[in-house]
């Protein structure tokens, strides 16, 4: 599985095309398409089977509590039951009308898209998902459409459908629709502010597609290599050598092309310029956000290809940064333990180094540093003379899980990934 990372919104009004132009487009970046609208309708099956009253807010609240909402390669899955034929039929349509504008529901359904969207790869189609769902999203879009052009579309779609309706009536509605989006009090239909808007009155829908695919693609593509980072990697590798006498061993296992993740042990400050001064391709790091706070040094460290990471939870930001680095066959360089420890003692590794591994598809490289822990240990207020290695392992691979399963398999991957650099502690 290749490399995956952005996180794409696509909004807009009724017979804007979204749902056609939002499934093209997941096709032809070989992303996951959520459908929000989707996973509202979910809901509403549920709903509807126990028989529970739309306006009875806190017999909604409990029944949405347990419920889960996942798609699934196209499927839209409940509780693990698949629904996708359940969600279409009309008295479904009818009561999610309804309920998604009920705000226990909402708060019910936009942690689950959040959710979904959290590794990035993912196509998001709905009327808020660039504006509330993921207003941090790395390419937001907003279809738009001429009346006339939505309505024409909507007949079609009716028709298609064998319904027959008069095209006056479909304008009226889809002018009712338009007025109800973008004045209703809670997630209104606006276009967000960094969004792109796409106007198809007059495209087709392989140009409209094509047209947001290159705009995605654009997003994609990683920085060159940079001057200021070789320069400074060339000063600072003079200085590590007099201090500590760096030396670097098996640095043919890191692959000189293609996106390759270094996953190292941490006990200093120093041991991300220790790797990055031995290492034959440029970085990019993840490193605590408090550092970006320090004044100058949070812009030299975004200079040389850092980027902020929060240490408390998941920070699905960081996650994506670092998969958007892959995606162009980038290196990144990651620390499974989190934090530093002690010299010469491995800890157990977060989940985030394995979510990287696998999500991304990348070659995964071990790396263990020794004696950076004694050149500066944590406690110390500078650094000391000491000898330091740097050793590069053979490479890793990780595929995808198929079906359930997936912590335990994240765990093995982790507990794998420590093993790697255990040995390297031996040599």
């Amino acid at each position: 599985m290749g490399p995956r990372g952005l996180v794409v919104t696509l909004d807009g009004p009724a017979g804007a095309g979204k749902t056609t132009v939002a499934r093209r487009l997941a096709e032809r970046l070989g992303y996951e398409l959520i459908p929000t609208g989707a996973m509202y309708r979910a809901l509403a099956v549920s709903v509807l089977r126990a028989g529970i009253s739309l306006d009875d807010t806190a017999a909604l609240e409990r029944h949405l509590a347990p419920l889960d909402v996942t798609i699934e390669h196209g499927h839209v899955r409940l509780n693990g039951e698949d629904v996708t034929g359940a969600i279409r039929s009309q008295a479904v349509a009818d009561a999610t009308s309804t309920l998604s504008m009920r705000r226990e529901v909402r708060d019910k359904v936009t942690p689950l898209q959040r959710r979904a969207a959290a590794a990035g790869g993912v196509v998001l189609e709905g009327r808020d998902t660039g504006t509330i769902v993921c207003p941090n999203a790395d390419v937001k879009f907003f279809l738009t459409a001429n009346l006339e052009s939505r309505a024409r579309r909507r007949h079609s779609e009716l028709a298609a459908q064998g319904v027959d309706a008069d095209l006056d009536t479909v304008r009226d509605e889809v002018k009712v629709r338009d007025r109800q989006d973008t004045t209703r009090t809670l997630a209104p239909l606006v276009k967000a502010a960094d969004a792109i808007e796409v106007d198809t009155s007059d495209l087709s829908i392989d140009e409209v597609v094509e047209r947001m695919a290159a705009v995605v693609d654009a997003r994609r593509m990683v920085a060159p290599r940079s001057g200021f980072y070789a320069a400074c990697k060339a000063a600072a590798v003079a200085v590590m050598r007099t201090l500590w006498r760096v030396e670097g061993r098996g640095m043919h296992h890191v692959p000189a092309t293609g996106p390759v993740l270094l996953v190292s042990n941490h006990s200093s400050l120093l041991d991300p310029p220790f790797v990055a001064g031995v290492a034959p391709r440029q970085l990019s790091f993840l490193a605590k956000a408090e550092l970006f706070t320090i004044p100058g040094f949070g812009r030299l460290i975004r200079a040389l290809n850092a980027r902020p990471v929060r240490r408390e939870g998941a920070d699905a930001g960081a996650l994506r940064a670092a998969l958007r680095v892959l995606e162009g066959g980038g290196a990144v360089l990651v620390f499974p333990e989190g934090t530093r420890g002690d010299e010469g003692v491995l800890r157990e590794a977060k989940p985030g180094a394995a979510l990287l591994a696998v999500l991304s598809g990348a070659s995964v490289v071990p790396v263990f540093v020794r004696g950076s822990g004694r050149a500066w240990p944590r406690g110390r207020l500078l650094p000391r003379p000491a000898k330091v290695v740097v050793t590069f392992g053979p490479p890793l691979r990780f595929e995808r899980p198929a079906g359930a399963g997936k912590k335990e398999y994240y765990d093995t991957v982790s507990r794998d990934m420590m093993a790697a650099i255990a040995r390297l502690s031996n040599l």
